[in-house]
């Protein structure tokens, strides 16, 4: 893919609000093409264009980077604007290019107030940092054009995506088919006095890249694709992330065996937690209990979330404000000794329940998805590092 060697922003043109945003535009277009490169990298096989078809592969993926940035974009543009004319007016003019450090400051999306790292940057580790400092809070709004992205790679999106790549704007297209989320309801949303205690978007979407690159369906997608808020539960909790995965698997089988409603919807419990005293959502199914040592089918209706996020959350609630709960959570990291409590206070019947998480959560399963995730995020950082060096011309010569 041809990259464009510098953009070049003259202290004369800094002050034109046209050639600052063009600039802008230029850069996140950059962005959005060495991203989904990066993405298509990662990606598990090649469902639209199988064997040896790259030149559509590639004239396809080049029309995704170009839809990506149409529109509201993915957000960097309007930042990278405010970044680039807010330097001319408050610092001494400058008689050349933009320089490493302005160049860094540019990308920060919610971290004003922390120094911007000089560039090139010299690995992966130190890109992925960067990133994470950059996306700290950052809204899930902005992550929707590069989720959207993953899912058409992945070939799990539907044809409404197809049919809108050619739109002005794609994503607002989509986004009349499905309300926006009420940031309201969010409990792990930032607010102005809190940054947010929910996933941070680097770490979602390296977990998402991580998932196309597994597959969904598989017990190590699964992990991928919850271990984000896996990490924030545990935060809260003061526990091991690996034992609320495991506690995950053991619900719903991987994944394949989760909570649905009537009409096939999933409810998104991802805790088997019953309905009992829940006033919002419910589904209604078949489950077994064990009674003096012996299993008994039995039915039960059970809690219904609008996404697993809020089943985290709602899972964090009912830990922290039972009391029965306290000696679970006194166990702290101890994996076994956090599920060994739960099994005391009568979260589950199964007489095998604290084993049976103990021995997910210390699997080969669980490392090989973390894994991956590591590697999504270092791959997130080279494409960031790579595409901002190429762009402003700044790499080493």
């Amino acid at each position: 893919m041809r990259i464009q060697p510098s953009f070049e922003l003259n202290p004369s043109q800094r002050n034109d609000p046209a050639q600052v945003d063009k600039v802008a535009r230029q850069l996140e277009g950059q962005f959005a093409q060495m991203l989904v490169k990066s993405m298509r990298d990662a990606s598990f096989g090649d469902s639209l264009f199988p064997g040896e078809n790259t030149m559509f592969r590639e004239m396809y993926d080049q029309k995704i980077a170009e839809s990506m940035t149409r529109g509201k974009g993915l957000g960097l543009s309007a930042v990278i604007s405010r970044q680039l004319s807010g330097a001319a007016a408050e610092g001494p003019a400058l008689d050349g290019r933009i320089n490493a450090t302005e160049a860094s400051r540019a990308y920060q999306l919610n971290a004003p107030a922390a120094e911007a790292p000089a560039m090139p940057l010299e690995d992966a580790d130190q890109a992925v940092r960067m990133l994470q400092q950059m996306a700290a809070g950052t809204s899930p709004r902005l992550l929707q054009p590069m989720e959207q992205t993953l899912d058409l790679i992945a070939g799990r999106d539907s044809s409404s995506m197809h049919q809108a790549l050619g739109s002005s704007d794609p994503y607002a297209a989509q986004s009349l088919a499905a309300p926006a989320p009420v940031v309201a309801e969010d409990q792990w949303a930032a607010t102005s006095t809190n940054r947010g205690t929910g996933p941070s978007a680097i770490d979602t979407l390296a977990s998402s890249s991580a998932v196309a690159r597994l597959g969904s369906h598989t017990p190590e997608g699964f992990v991928a694709g919850i271990w984000a808020h896996a990490q924030t539960a545990a935060k809260e909790l003061g526990v091991d992330a690996r034992a609320l995965v495991a506690q995950a698997a053991l619900e719903t089988g991987w994944g394949k065996r989760q909570i649905t409603h009537g009409d096939g919807r999933t409810s998104h419990n991802l805790f088997g937690i019953k309905a009992t005293g829940w006033s919002g959502d419910r589904a209604t199914v078949g489950t077994h209990e064990y009674v003096n040592g012996a299993r008994r089918n039995e039915t039960a209706s059970f809690r219904s979330y609008s996404s697993p996020a809020e089943s985290f959350a709602d899972y964090v609630r009912l830990l922290k404000s039972n009391p029965r709960y306290q000696k679970a959570l006194e166990a702290g990291t101890d994996v076994r000794g956090f599920a060994r409590g739960l099994q005391q206070a009568g979260y589950a019947t199964d007489p095998s329940y604290a084993n049976k998480i103990a021995s997910i959560a210390g699997g080969p399963t669980i490392e090989r998805a973390v894994a991956a995730i590591g590697d999504a995020g270092a791959q997130l950082g080279r494409t960031f590092a790579s595409t901002a060096q190429a762009a402003l011309g700044i790499a080493r010569r």
